[in-house]
């Protein structure tokens, strides 16, 4: 029994560091591509993004994924227990239908007007690659941070001030016990996800307004469809409304 439970954990260990392994690499690469788009870089200069990049994004989808998954919350929608078809369905629903939801949705809430702002970074990026890499940049970066990393913390901080037993556990070595007894309840996730939308709309001053009003969608792609979901989602709608606005 021993031998196979510890079997069992290592190999869900390794499909999570593959899939965090994965996750991390793309949001490095695009980060540095766009950072290649808008000015020069030297070896050092690309080694210094490497590491920084690379660097804090393993560190913050690695913390994540574990905690996530000890206080069962969603992380990553690869390591979801669905079958392949139902996370793609759900991808192409809270993914790509939702970002044409927000990106009507922002429209709508600027009464359909030109944007009275231009963001600073709109000059470096006027060409079709621009656009894309600096959207598909922002939904990874701010997505791990705002979803994927910041609902699970918020709820992990929560949890154990509340439960001091728990603590007890844990560095007892009952971490079976602990799993079991700490898991996220409906109102410590939407106090997190509200948290984290208003600290999401502090990150647009531009817009703050549409970013709080909106920022629960992703939080909803988050949590049904994981990391995926809410970076597609995401990247959709800023593709849309950079085209729509500039």
């Amino acid at each position: 029994m021993f031998v196979a439970r510890l079997v069992s954990t290592v190999a869900t260990t390794g499909v999570r560091m593959r899939a965090a392994a994965l996750a991390v690499g793309v949001t490095t690469a695009i980060a540095i591509a766009y950072e290649a788009l808008r000015q020069d870089l030297t070896a050092g200069s690309a080694l210094a993004l490497l590491l920084f990049y690379g660097g804090s994004t393993a560190i913050i989808i690695a913390f994540s994924v574990w905690t996530a998954t000890d206080i069962g919350l969603p992380s990553l929608l690869c390591l979801s227990t669905l079958d392949t078809r139902s996370r793609l369905v759900r991808w192409v629903i809270l993914g790509v239908g939702l970002g044409f939801v927000l990106a009507g949705a922002s429209v709508l809430l600027s009464g359909g007007a030109d944007s009275p702002l231009q963001p600073w970074f709109w000059r470096r990026i006027q060409t079709p690659l621009g656009v894309a890499l600096f959207s598909a940049r922002a939904a990874l970066l701010e997505e791990t941070f705002f979803r994927l990393f910041l609902i699970p913390f918020l709820v992990s901080v929560a949890l154990r001030s509340r439960a001091p037993r728990h603590r007890l556990e844990l560095r007892s070595g009952n971490a079976r016990a602990t799993r079991a007894a700490v898991v996220a309840g409906p109102l410590l996730i939407l106090l997190a996800c509200t948290m984290s939308s208003a600290m999401f709309g502090l990150a647009h001053p531009f817009n703050p307004v549409g970013a709080v009003a909106l920022a629960p969608l992703l939080a909803v792609a988050y949590l049904w469809g994981g990391w995926e979901s809410s970076v597609t989602a995401h990247f959709v709608a800023n593709m849309i409304l950079l085209q729509f606005y500039y």
